[in-house]
């Protein structure tokens, strides 16, 4: 093989491999926008927000004042300041991408995509938020309904843990009827 040919051919290997990542890299982005994935990173915040919220609400005695809901909106304005170049899907978005594009093969996500174009797959889509409501709830009101006997598990395994108790001082054996107590022989 001509030496100049071969060099050529080396060279232009990396560009092929780059341009095959892009092109799966792309197909990774319209799959995630057809997916809705931007739900689940919103989903995360907006769960966050909404404990902060509950667990404030019950601090306070089950309702908030005017002054007392201003300063948690201040702190949740706050919170989101962080949380968002964090965990905010314009953050995510690449490294999603990046995890569907090591997953799947461009032939299989060509597959997917054309499933998610397809009418059953839009159809799954618009149903996934709901269904996922559901069955949150529904597993919810199984882990209430576990409590009482988590919390006793909790309560043996607890006791379980607690140091034994020192053992009682030994006590010498006695027989049940002492033989009294001799002054030695008679004579």
């Amino acid at each position: 093989m001509n030496r100049p040919l071969l060099f050529a051919l080396v060279l232009s290997l990396p560009l092929a491999a780059r341009a095959d990542d892009a092109s799966l890299r792309a197909k990774a982005e319209v799959m995630i926008t057809l997916s809705h994935v931007d739900r689940i990173s919103n989903q995360v915040v907006d769960t966050i927000l909404q404990q902060t919220t509950e667990i404030t609400t019950q601090h306070f005695g089950g309702s908030l004042t005017p002054v007392q809901k201003a300063a948690l909106d201040d702190f949740q304005k706050k919170l989101l300041a962080v949380m968002e170049p964090q965990i905010g899907w314009e953050v995510m978005k690449p490294a999603f991408a990046d995890l569907y594009a090591k997953a799947f093969t461009e032939e299989q996500m060509d597959a997917i995509i054309a499933f998610y174009k397809s009418p059953a797959g839009m159809a799954l889509m618009d149903k996934m938020p709901q269904i996922n409501q559901q069955a949150n709830q529904m597993v919810q009101a199984k882990i209430v309904a576990l409590q009482p006997q988590v919390r006793q598990l909790f309560a043996d395994f607890e006791k379980s843990q607690e140091p034994a108790a020192p053992p009682a001082p030994a006590v010498p054996a006695t027989s049940p009827n002492p033989a009294p107590p001799t002054l030695g022989p008679l004579k």
